[in-house]
């Protein structure tokens, strides 16, 4: 396993091999289609290709959709496309949610109240 510092705090970085020795399901043809489908995006460097933890956590998610729920090709990458958009949504609503929360009282009720106009008109 590499480290590399990133944004104050060290960083896990792993090769193919030790991504495909940490993950039992994990075979180098399944890493390969994974990549190939751009499932999962290797880190390129001087070094090479290697994985961050966060390569290594989606990796493993894969492997448990793909030998638990038996799905694969596009049934896999829609549950993925689906994860990530859901990923990208609470990311969004945590940032609107602090920006609301800078607010006046006042102002959070106001936009508190069109929500819940919006979500049920009548």
């Amino acid at each position: 396993m590499i480290r590399v510092r990133g944004w104050g705090a060290d960083m896990a970085r792993y090769t193919a091999e030790e991504l495909i020795e940490a993950i039992e399901e994990l075979t180098a043809p399944r890493l390969a289609r994974y990549v190939k489908l751009r499932m999962v995006v290797p880190v390129m460097s001087d070094a090479g290709e290697s994985y961050r933890e966060i390569d290594r956590a989606r990796v493993q998610l894969l492997c448990n959709l793909t030998e638990d729920y038996g799905l694969d090709g596009d049934a896999l990458s829609l549950m993925m496309n689906t994860l990530d958009e859901v990923h990208g949504l609470r990311g969004e609503l945590r940032a609107l949610m602090s920006a609301l929360a800078e607010e006046t009282d006042d102002t959070r009720q106001r936009v508190t109240l069109r929500i819940r106009q919006i979500r049920r008109p009548t």
